[in-house]
């Protein structure tokens, strides 16, 4: 930053009444009073970036005997969250404004969350993750939690790597074996850690402080939700629990998951065998002095992770059927993993004849490490390393018709005229039926357009409705562009050159089809997509009506 613009900004520190100090690191730092409405505040301001991409940090060093212990926005450390990251965006050529802004707005924070206790409660409830797993001291300890179906227990396992042991609560023990192949992490071990799953329907209410014991953590539950607390105290009632070395709790409510865990005493275990309600009056006689240990849940079951960007359903328990796995099927592959194709009940079926070649890789989804296998087969692979739960079928062949022409969509992903008329002839796998919908996408040209077409109802057009009947050379009904594109001929076969972005834009197009049949309406099912200057007439996105006596869907001539 230039020495004058520099300059600005200490002189407004000053006549704020902030002076420099020195610490450790390369951040600039000054101490100074906050003013606020019930009284000064002690903080310290440390700048490390004078181009504001990220806020200055703010550590109140005398905690106010006007906020209680527990505050939301302000860390156990001291440090303050006075502005959303990426919400504000201060002016880098300003730095005098900047920092005025940045201290104006934590003192104004810090007024409202001492004038209200509504406020306090409803901000500790909007950022409650934050409060519980890195607001105060101590952290709290990190548990993965994959697919855990209903109340009640589930298994744990531990998985030992370089950077420490991995805690992960799972029903199913195969989805936690997949996920430690895909990390290349040893086998998991089941842990003698009692894990309940305990579910509210009412977010946490604001403590004075966080619980520490065991009596504070009861407490503070029933406080909140009773009916919570009570399926606590129904477990701590069975022999189960019991047969442990510690008992953690995971708890599913409107403000997000937390838990937390304690030690069993092995005599006492042993002492209550027979009458395990003997030692859950012993934590609600002794609870004062028994601490536990605060739990963060961290989600990596397929629901969350398919379902957490989304505002409508995902294709969970969808059986879809991806025949070409080449340019587009790659790109179009992955997303439809990320949208929940293969989890749930559902299955993904990729088919595809082809080898990937040294050619295919300048345009390909996959890289050098799939070099001659089956696209298919190497788009599995991948695939499942990526996402190890997720259920791919590979074919590496050509599709069968009608047989492959089944379950809830598929999709052509070919850019082969033929093989679309092909699966587009036989996707009625029984007369007078509407069959399974076809979405089709295709590149145009040496990648000026990209389209895609849904076929699904006899009131709408068919892949071959896209050629006219009237013609012998079979001319497109909607021609986008007037020359033959560049053609590259490579021994007796020939290719398209396009760049990597057609299969990427035809990929993306045709998943904004797909997002829209989960929310319940396809149209307009015929749509294009153009590249920026390109020489191409612009086509209307529209549901085309069927194309008179086209063999394709049967519709009679007048």
């Amino acid at each position: 930053m230039p020495a004058s613009r520099l300059a600005l900004g200490l002189t407004k520190l000053g006549e704020l009444g902030f002076k420099p100090i020195k610490r450790p690191g390369s951040a600039r730092c000054f101490v100074g009073e906050l003013q606020c409405a019930k009284g000064p505040v002690k903080v310290r301001l440390e700048i490390s970036d004078w181009d504001f991409t990220i806020y200055p940090t703010l550590v109140i060093l005398e905690h106010p005997a006007f906020l209680p212990a527990l505050t939301p926005h302000v860390s156990g450390d001291g440090v303050q969250c006075y502005f959303m990251q990426g919400r504000v965006v201060l002016d880098r050529y300003r730095p005098d404004h900047a920092i005025w802004q940045c201290i104006e707005q934590a003192q104004r924070e810090l007024d409202r969350l001492s004038g209200s206790t509504t406020y306090r409660e409803r901000e500790f409830e909007q950022e409650f993750g934050a409060n519980w797993e890195i607001g105060q001291r101590p952290l709290p300890a990190p548990v993965l939690l994959a697919e855990a179906t209903g109340d009640g227990a589930v298994p744990c396992f531990g998985i030992t790597v370089d950077d420490g042991l991995y805690v992960i609560a799972a029903s199913d023990e195969a989805q936690v074996k997949a996920l430690a192949q895909a990390r290349g992490w040893p086998a998991p071990r089941r842990m003698k850690v009692g894990t309940y799953i305990v579910r509210s329907t009412r977010s946490p209410t604001l403590p004075g402080t966080l619980p520490a014991t065991i009596a504070d953590m009861f407490a503070w539950i029933k406080s909140w939700d009773p009916t919570a607390m009570e399926r606590i105290h129904a477990v701590l009632g069975q022999r189960e629990w019991l047969g442990f070395k510690a008992v953690q709790f995971l708890i599913d409510s409107p403000a997000g998951w937390f838990g937390f865990f304690f030690d069993l005493n092995s005599n006492r275990t042993l002492m209550h065998q027979r009458k395990p309600s003997g030692y859950r009056q012993h934590l609600y006689g002794k609870g004062h002095e028994l601490p536990i240990t605060r739990v963060s849940v961290r989600q990596i079951s397929p629901d969350f992770i398919h379902s957490r960007n989304l505002q409508f359903p995902s294709l969970k328990d969808r059986r879809i059927t991806l025949v070409g796995c080449g340019a587009i099927g790659g790109y179009l592959a992955q997303a439809l993993v990320k949208l929940g194709a293969g989890s749930g009940t559902g299955s993904l079926t990729l088919i595809d004849p082809d080898e990937l070649g040294p050619g295919n890789l300048g345009r390909h989804f996959l890289g050098m490490d799939s070099l001659y296998k089956p696209k298919a087969v190497a788009l599995r692979e991948t695939l499942i390393r990526q996402f190890p739960h997720t259920r791919i079928v590979a074919e590496p062949r050509r599709a069968a018709y009608p047989s492959d022409i089944a379950g809830d969509l598929v999709i052509d992903a070919t850019g082969e005229e033929a093989v679309s008329e092909a699966i587009n002839a036989n996707r009625r796998t029984k007369s007078g039926t509407e069959g399974v919908p076809v979405l089709h996408t295709w590149i145009v040209g040496n990648g000026e357009c990209v389209q895609a077409l849904w076929v699904d109802q006899r009131k709408y057009a068919c892949f071959r409705c896209m050629r006219r009947n009237d013609d012998p050379r079979r001319s497109q009904r909607f021609p986008v562009i007037d020359h033959d594109p560049e053609t590259r001929v490579v021994g007796c076969t020939a290719y398209t050159p396009y760049a990597v972005s057609a299969p990427m834009s035809s990929s993306a197009l045709a998943i904004d089809m797909v997002i829209d049949w989960l929310k319940g309406d396809v149209s307009p099912r015929f749509r294009s997509r153009y590249i920026e200057g390109a020489g191409a007439r612009k086509i209307k996105n529209q549901n085309v009506s069927p194309l008179e006596g086209c063999p394709g869907c049967s519709v009679p001539s007048s």
